[in-house]
This record gives C-alpha cells, structure tokens and sequence, in this order.
C-alpha cells in the first residue's frame, strides 16, 4: 500500500518536473522576443526623432512597444507558474522521502516554543515528532491551527467524526492539496500576519474622508492635469513645479500618518496577491461535507479583497519610486492611496481574521489527509459514548514503519481502570506508553490510527514522563515531578474525563518512598474519572492488582538472555516482571 503512495509522487514529481521544463523553455523564447521587441522599437524611435516625427516610424514604435509591454506582462506569468510547478517537484520529493523514513523540509514545530506535559512526554513538537510528521502547512495560520489541534484535541464526539469525514474527503483530493501547499510554500508573511491580527484603529484616518481631503483628492489632480497642459501648450515646466511643489507642502500636513498606513503594506503587493492565488485554489473546488463548505463559504470574498490589497499596495509604493516623486506632488497619490486602503480597510478588515483562520483550518485538514494517504493501513477509530475504554488491536507507533513496528492488543476501562506495566530496562514500557497517548492523541483530532481496530472514549491526555532541574526556578528534579503530578491532579479533581501516563514515579527519592508514594498515589487515580497506564521498575506494585483485582491488572515486558546476548520481542504480556537486566548490561559496557 505504501508503495503505491511512492509511486504516485514519483508519477506527479515527474509530470511536474516536464512541466516546469515546458516553461522555463517558453521564458527563454519570451526573453528573446523581448529582446527583439525592444531593439526594434528603439531603432524605430530614433527614425522617429532622426525625420522628426513624419512618417510612420512613431506609430510602429508605439505599436512595438506595447507588444513589448505584453511579453512583459507574459514572463512575469511564466515565471510565476515555474516557480509555481517547482513547488509541487518539491512536495512530491518530500513525501517520497518521508515515506522513505526521512525528514520532511516543512516546520517540525519547534517554533512553538518549549512545551510541557504530554506536548512534552509525547514528543509532539520539535524534531523527529508527530508534529513534524503530520505537517503540510505553510502558512502561519495553518501551523498554527496544526499546533493548536495537538495541544487541545477535539473532545466533543461530533467534532471528531466530523474532522475523519473531511480528512477521508480532502485524502482523494491530491490537487487540491498539493497546490494549496504550493501556494502558501510561496507565501512570503513575515509580519504582514500580525498586520492582520492587530486591527487598524480606523478613528484614526477619519480626516481622510472629511469634506478638506476629499475636494484635494478630486481637485488637485484636475489641476495637475491643467499645469501639464498648459506646460505644454506654454513650452514652460514653471507651472508643473508650482503645482509639485505646493502638493508635497499640502501632504506634509497628513505625512505622518499616511508614513503609518504605508508601513502596514509597503512591498506587500507579491504577498497580497499570492494569498489571493490561496483563497483561489479554495473558491474554485467543490466539497461534500458541511465543515469544508463552510470554511469555502467563509473565505467566498478573500479572493477579490486579497487582489484589491494587492493593487492598492502597488499603487501605494509608487510613492518610494522615482515617478511616484513627481507623481505624489502632482496629484497627490497619497490621499488617493490612503483613502483607498482605509476605505478596504472598513470593509474587510473585520474579515480577515476570519479568512486566515478558515486557510489555516484547511491547511491543518490538508496535513491530516496527506498522512492518511501516506498511511494507508490506517485505520479511523470508532467513538464509545457509553463508557470510558480504550480497546485496541495490534496497536502500533504511529511513527514507526508498520513492517517493522512491534504491535500490542490492549484493554482498559472494559474490566479495570488502571494497568500496572512492569519491565526491564530497555524493554519497551515507555515506548508502550506513548504508543498509546499518540494514537489516543490522533483519534481525537479526526486522523487514523497504527491499529487493526481502536475503540476509544474521548478523554483528556495527562503526561508525566520527564522532568528536568530547573536553577532559574529552583526547582529540583523530585520537586517539578511533584507540580508535574500536582498539575496532573487538580486537572482530574474538575471531574473531566482523561487518560493518565506516568512512567516511573517518584524515581527522584529513595525506594522506601518510591515504592509508598506510587502505591499512594495509584489509589488515590481510582477515585477519579479516568483510566491510568503506570509504568514502572518496582514489580513490588503488583501486589496491589490482587487487592483490587477489579480495577488495576499487571502486565509486563520481558526481556531474555541468551547466548548471543539480550533479546527483547517487545511484546505486553499479563503479569508482573520476572527479568531483570542492569546489570548484564553494566557488564557488557565495561561499567562494571
């Protein structure tokens, strides 16, 4: 099955790369054509000027350079599109090479800063994580939606069947996907995101629509036209610097806040204009569920108020151009481009956040749909709404290879609340742990699982896995385990659903501590509503199954020494710990 994924991106990274070599051979023609354009049109102006203006020779090259002008317009087209189709080259190579076990080139999430809890002890963000594997975003809003999902996963069993829907639609849609990828890949955000997020004070530019601005804007250029004219009628340039010069003095009166409005958009104009080619590729596709209609039907006006920006922005920065000196003073540019943009901004402005949220919701269901392609074995959870389980078959790592991955059954909330875990060292409990938080993680944002089958109750995730000193907050190893399992209770004291993950508790204090502690603290999780996984070296803790035999079991990895060394299958069985292997492997290490 996966190969048929690699074979499909091997199939499309050549039919773009041909594409894109089609182009880049239309762009050398163009510029050719250009080249020839302009020559001839040159030659032709200077006849025009050598026979003073008689004859044809104007008028030829008039017409030549408009035709210039043209290819102008065309290679800026084709140049587009390469750049375009080199993106999509880009993104099948990257799925082969994540199928292939390798990095992806897209943000691995470490952006979000220094996480904690089970963001943290899953792994989610950073290199090699599920982060980095989901993503196939971006744009700032999708990453964003992307994190923000996996850190609060869908609870509501609605939300969770709708998101599976989408993602299973989206799955079947490779065009769509891949060129919204490539259209955001282009995206060049910097701070114009935040431009978005911090609204514009319109009281502020209400001067631009008084009575005053609005006779300059219509008047001033009236007469700007006429000191050409009569420049020209005149044989005299005097009245076209008076006219110049008194409108520069005119906008010094307004020049610090138009300075203010033109620093929101200056060299924007590219940027506005591919967010319009994004809402674009959204616009133009059609879908069957509901969800992805409504983030369509949100982002129905994107389109034209992103091209709109885009020529504002461009007539804008004439006024940094040389043209745009003489041009600013002569018609005052300015107050034309500063009403124009403030009257987008009274009319879309309320709209933006809701655009870019509704492309980074389809960026974040585009990721989830592309690792569903990419995993075909798959399979999409059932919800139980009666009781609080999870019941799973051949439960796999999520980002390990399914060929080479250890599979477990597991079981709990059916018949106990909490499982007991015990093993050797390197045995695969911690890696058993999180196996089950991932997958658990991926039910709930909608995205399938490493299973044969999985049966879940929508839950909250609660970690304790690492703890580090902290000198800054003088915080020592035993005591940020204690807030983690603090934080971990008074989550559990609201009353909300949740799945609990500890591995090796209390192994900051002696065993004496360690062995009281844990048993204390596995009593007190029966009292709450949630199911709890406790990894653990102490096998002494199994007692405590037989004294509540109807709410924690004892189940075990084992590991075996044998001639050729120390082998672990990595399999959970029923029980409690017998191996042991510390010390073999201080030995073999030279250690001891």
């Amino acid at each position: 099955m996966k190969d048929s994924a690699e074979q499909l991106y091997r199939q499309r990274e050549q039919a773009f790369e041909s594409q894109a070599a089609q182009y880049v051979q239309r762009g050398r023609l163009l510029a050719t054509l250009r080249f020839v354009l302009f020559t001839l049109a040159a030659y032709c102006l200077y006849m025009a000027f050598s026979l003073r203006f008689t004859g044809t020779w104007l008028w030829f090259a008039l017409a030549l350079l408009i035709l210039f002008l043209y290819c102008v317009v065309i290679s800026g087209d084709v140049k587009k599109k390469i750049a375009f189709l080199k993106q999509l080259v880009k993104i099948n190579q990257n799925e082969i090479i994540v199928l292939q076990q390798g990095e992806s080139f897209l943000d691995n999430g470490s952006v979000f800063g220094k996480q904690k809890g089970a963001a943290a002890d899953l792994s989610v963000f950073g290199k090699h994580s599920l982060y980095h594997r989901l993503n196939r975003a971006a744009g700032k809003s999708g990453k964003q939606e992307l994190a923000a999902l996996l850190q609060q996963p869908h609870t509501d069993p609605a939300a969770i069947a709708a998101a599976q829907a989408c993602v299973q639609e989206l799955a079947a849609l490779t065009d769509f996907r891949q060129e919204l990828l490539a259209e955001t890949l282009l995206l060049d955000e910097s701070e114009a995101h935040n431009q978005f997020q911090q609204q514009t004070d319109k009281g502020d530019y209400d001067f631009l629509f008084a009575p005053l601005c609005r006779a300059l804007a219509i008047g001033w250029p009236v007469l700007g036209f006429a000191a050409i004219g009569t420049a020209i009628w005149y044989e005299n340039l005097l009245p076209v610097a008076a006219v110049t010069i008194f409108g520069y003095i005119v906008l010094l009166f307004f020049l610090r806040k138009i300075n203010r409005l033109h620093a929101q958009v200056s060299k924007r104009s590219y940027l506005y204009d591919q967010y319009s080619n994004c809402f674009k590729h959204i616009n133009a596709q059609s879908f069957q569920h509901p969800h992805l209609q409504s983030l369509k039907d949100d982002t129905t006006d994107a389109k034209n108020g992103f091209e709109r920006l885009s020529r504002i922005t461009g007539l804008f920065d004439l006024r940094v151009s040389l043209p745009g000196l003489i041009l600013n003073g002569l018609f005052l540019l300015d107050l034309h481009s500063a009403a124009t943009y403030m009257k987008w901004i009274r009319k879309y402005q309320h709209r933006t956040g809701l655009w870019l949220k509704a492309l980074g919701e389809m960026e974040m269901l585009n990721s989830i749909a592309s690792f569903h392609v990419n995993h075909p074995d798959f399979i999409f959870p059932a919800i139980d709404n009666e009781k609080l389980s999870i019941r799973a078959e051949k439960l796999g790592h999520p980002l390990m290879q399914p060929g080479t991955a250890v599979v477990n059954d597991t079981s709990i909330g059916v018949d106990e609340k909490l499982l007991l875990v015990t093993g050797s060292n390197m045995s695969g409990k911690s890696t058993f742990l999180r196996t089950v938080g991932l997958n658990l993680l991926l039910a709930q944002c909608g995205a399938p699982v490493f299973a044969a089958s999985f049966v879940f109750s929508p839950m909250k995730l609660l970690t304790s896995f690492h703890h580090i000193d902290s000198l800054e907050e003088s915080t020592s190893y035993f005591y940020a385990e204690l807030k983690s399992l603090q934080s971990i209770m008074q989550e559990l004291e609201t009353g909300i659903p949740a799945l609990v993950l500890l591995d090796e508790v209390m192994r900051g204090t002696n065993s004496v501590d360690k062995h009281d502690g844990t048993a204390l603290l596995i009593r007190k999780l029966l009292q709450y509503n949630c199911l709890s996984l406790i990894a653990t070296h102490d096998i002494e803790l199994g007692i405590l199954a037989e004294r509540s035999p109807r709410e924690i079991s004892n189940y075990c990895f084992e590991s075996e020494l044998t001639a050729s060394g120390l082998h672990f299958d990595f399999i959970m069985r029923p029980g409690v710990a017998q191996s042991r292997n510390a010390t073999y492997l201080m030995q073999q290490m030279g250690i001891v």
